[in-house]
């Protein structure tokens, strides 16, 4: 690598991930854009991950590994990768997921066309027995940050890291809050808000493989994890003038209310902590949300919230019904 900056730092973390670096990391030499350096961050794995990550940064030109004494978490090791980085713009990836050798000039043509502070594109999420879904990019002309925070709120816009680009100055505004699941969200949610232009290309630059024991797959307790992301988030959207909107009250009502009390029913809390949890969300789910849902025609979480308010039996077998 020349001593210049490179357009792209990709980031990775990485946690008891040996076998997945040196398959993944390799892969990123087929992609067409050349101008990028990647930065593995290992993370207090305590096993031989640390040993794969120096054997690539030995090898592979393009690659650093920075390799820290204890386990902080994914958004800490992130924040670490930033700090270390050197690139123009960030990609954050996961060496076990998938991309295509076109990833990156899709999404540097997106930034440089649009002069975008962050580039949103289309992914797809692949299954274990190898069926996949589309993650679309939003159609939409370019937009300013605080609208792109709206549509991040309403959901048009997902907290998903890895199908977006970031310029580097902008990432590096983002609190890097320390939710042990879904931490994504709040550094999407800090970048849009902070980001002059973000711009959207519906190519497909990324492919999420889920598999069995993952944490967007399980079922581990999520009451920390919300209770951040939601300080994180009404922060931002203080800041913008939209702490009052029906677009922060939609997302709180189905992100962090919704979701906190599917985490009460189904998360391996004991008796008190579920009780206390379910008390919690269930009194913050206003009714005003419940018609809040029924205004926006979200008829599958108007049914949740009504459910929710009404019976938590009928809402444990709505819930239930819809993941079969």
């Amino acid at each position: 690598m020349t001593a210049e900056n490179p357009t792209v730092s990709v980031i990775v973390p990485a946690y008891r991930a040996a076998a997945y670096l040196r398959a993944g990391i390799p892969r990123l030499e087929e992609q067409d854009f050349r101008d990028f350096e990647v930065v593995i961050v290992e993370d207090g794995s305590g096993d031989d991950t640390a040993e794969a990550a120096r054997e690539l940064a030995e090898r592979l030109p393009r690659v650093q590994a920075v390799v820290l004494e204890e386990n902080g978490g994914v958004a800490r090791a992130r924040q670490r990768a930033v700090a270390e980085s050197r690139g123009e713009y960030l990609w954050f990836i996961d060496a076990d997921d998938g991309w295509p050798a076109s990833a990156l000039t899709t999404l540097v043509e997106a930034a440089r066309r649009s002069e975008a502070d962050v580039v949103v594109a289309s992914a797809l999420f692949v299954y274990q027995g190898g069926a996949t879904r589309p993650l679309p990019s939003p159609e939409s002309a370019p937009v300013e940050g605080r609208e792109a925070f709206r549509m991040l709120l309403r959901g048009e816009i997902t907290g998903h890291l890895w199908n977006k680009l970031f310029r580097r100055d902008v990432m590096a505004q983002a609190s890097f809050a320390p939710a042990r699941v879904q931490s994504d969200l709040v550094m999407v949610a800090d970048a849009l808000a902070h980001a002059g232009r973000v711009s959207f290309t519906p190519q497909t630059v990324y492919e999420y493989r889920l598999r069995a024991g993952s944490i967007i797959t399980s079922t581990s307790k999520r009451a920390e994890s919300l209770a951040i992301i939601d300080d994180a988030v009404a922060a931002d959207a203080h800041r913008l003038g939209l702490d009052d909107s029906d677009d922060y009250r939609y997302f709180r009502a189905r992100y962090i209310q919704l979701s906190g009390i599917k985490d009460a029913l189904f998360a391996s809390y004991d008796d008190t902590e579920r009780r206390r949890h379910l008390r919690h969300r269930r009194r913050s789910l206003s009714i005003g949300d419940v018609v809040l849902f029924a205004r926006r025609r979200d008829a599958r979480r108007f049914a949740l919230a009504a459910t929710a308010k009404a019976s938590l039996a009928a809402h444990r077998a709505l819930l239930r019904a819809a993941d079969r």
